[in-house]
This record gives C-alpha cells, structure tokens and sequence, in this order.
C-alpha cells in the first residue's frame, strides 16, 4: 500500500464497543495513518475541536447522543472534515439520511479491508484538494509583501461588511493610516530595509487586532483596518493605541539596527461619515491627511 503510505494523515474512530474500535484503529494505522479512538459523542467532538484531522470514522448507533446527532454537530466544528458513518445494518433509508447530514461515506460494519483502502484513499485525496483550494485562496487574498489583506480584498470586503452593517442597523468603523517619514529608512538602510519595516508593521497592527478586525494594504505605505461593530469612541481608542504601539517599536532590531518610527491615523464610522466605501475611504484618508501636514504621529476624525 505505498500510495497510502504517502499520503499519511490523522484519522478519529468514534465507536463505543471497545473491541471494534481497537480493531479498525489498528487497520487504519496499519495502512500508515495516526489513530485517535474516541469512546463517546463528548469525546469525539473535544477531539475534534482541538485536532486536525483527515477523516472520522463514527458509529451511527451510539447510545447518548446517536451518530445521526453527532455528525452535525462535528461538521460544524469543522467544515471541511470527511466523516464516514459505519452501522452494523445496510438500510437504504439510513444510508441516505446520513448522506444527506453530511457523511461521505456510509459502511456497513465489520468494515473489509478492500472497502477500507479506497475510502481511506479518498479521504486524504479529498482533504489534500480542500487545503490546496484553502491555500490558493489565501494566496488571492494576501499582499505579497506584508501578508496583510490586499486592495482588491478591501473592496469586496468592505462592500459585504457595509450591507451588512446597513441590513442590522450595526456601527462601523475603518482606520486609514500611513507611515510617517518612511523614505528616510529606504534612503539610509535601503528600498529592502524598508519593505522590511512594512512587513513588521504589518505584523505588529495584527498582534493588537480582535479576530473580527481586518488589515490591509492600501498601496505603498499605506494600511486600513476595519472595525466591525466599533462606534466612533471605540475606533478612536483603537486607533490611538495602534499609534502608541507603532511609536513604541524598534524596527529592523534583529537587523542590527534599532530604527524610531511613527504613524499618522483617520477614523471614519458608518454611517455617520459615509453610506459607502468610497466615501469611507475618502473620510478616513482626509482625516489622515490632515495629520501628515499638521503634526503627524496622531488621530484624526472628519470632524478634528
């Protein structure tokens, strides 16, 4: 069985017979795979929560919380999982509703091991597509540079979040800022220094970021941070403590150098300031500029 050996994964049997669950365990790990074995339906799903795996293997007849309850509830919690239901009966009506909750498969115990390679092999065949799909995704969405979001994500995004906002009467708030003086560490330490401060900026706006928040690059310099649900107050606070973190940091240390650099920040919150994107977008950057020619290394609203 070399190709299943290349293409090893991790694998949960979910079955509370003691004896089935060790003897499919130890089928799969013979065709090279790790094996977790999970005894009931709250095992199953803390294993799931807090493992990768390839594929699950669950009984359907389980006594607490039956297979067909289970099988959901695990799909939930991921999304992209294989799960294949096995029953110790070949009803057509209960393979079918297994189907239909989301099983790729549905074999009839004990499970041979012909049946096994094939599913096993498909599985990992399913969830190498899946991760690649993931993976290009990413790839579409990410700036090259900074691995923050990129402009052409920004303008979908903030369409969707905008409508969103509209739909449920929600705030929203976005941050425009831009480094200040930036030129200065491409001029003396050179252009790949400097792209190496916009990748640290990058990544030290996102350490200070709730999940829901976004960055982006805008272009150049320049990055915006949406808010959701974030009124004006709380934006504003957002903002100025994303500016004291900037104002804080050492660029370009494990370089050798230690390099002092500021940012200059513009909120805008709908809708207050704007019904759509580009009026958003055009508030926040205003605001922005006005503190790149007043002082720099501050906040500004549209009104101040």
């Amino acid at each position: 069985m070399p190709e299943l050996l290349l293409s090893k994964g991790r694998v949960l049997v979910v079955d509370e017979e003691r004896l089935v669950r060790q003897q499919l365990a130890k089928l799969i790990a013979g065709c090279g795979f790790k094996v977790d074995v999970a005894a009931s339906a709250e095992a199953a799903r803390k294993k799931v929560e807090g493992n990768p795996y390839d594929a699950v293997f669950m009984d359907l007849m389980l006594r607490r919380v039956g297979g067909a309850e289970l099988l959901p509830q695990i799909l939930r919690i991921r999304p992209d999982l294989s799960v294949v239901v096995m029953a110790g009966d070949g009803s057509l009506e209960t393979s079918i509703n297994a189907v239909k909750r989301g099983a790729l498969y549905y074999l009839i115990k004990p499970v041979e091991q012909g049946v096994l390679d094939g599913v096993l092999r498909n599985c990992m065949e399913r969830s190498r597509l899946l991760k690649q799909m993931a993976q290009l995704k990413q790839t579409t969405l990410q700036d090259d540079l900074t691995t923050a979001f990129n402009r052409r994500h920004l303008d979908a995004y903030l369409g969707e979040e905008l409508e969103r906002s509209r739909r449920y009467g929600r705030t929203f708030s976005m941050l425009f800022f831009d480094m200040d003086h930036l030129k200065t560490v491409n001029d003396r330490y050179g252009h790949l220094a400097g792209s190496r401060v916009l990748r640290e900026v990058a990544q030290l706006i996102q350490d200070k970021l709730r999940k829901s928040d976004r960055l982006f690059r805008y272009g150049g310099d320049e990055f915006v941070v949406t808010l959701p649900e974030t009124g004006a107050e709380g934006a504003l606070r957002v903002a100025n403590r994303l500016r004291r973190a900037v104002r804080t940091y050492r660029f370009l240390a494990t370089e050798g150098w230690t390099v002092s650099l500021t940012a200059s920040f513009g909120v805008a919150t709908f809708p207050h300031d704007g019904s759509s994107q580009e009026e958003m977008i055009r508030v926040a950057d205003q605001a922005m500029y006005r503190i790149k020619i007043k002082s720099r290394d501050g906040v500004a609203t549209r009104e101040a």
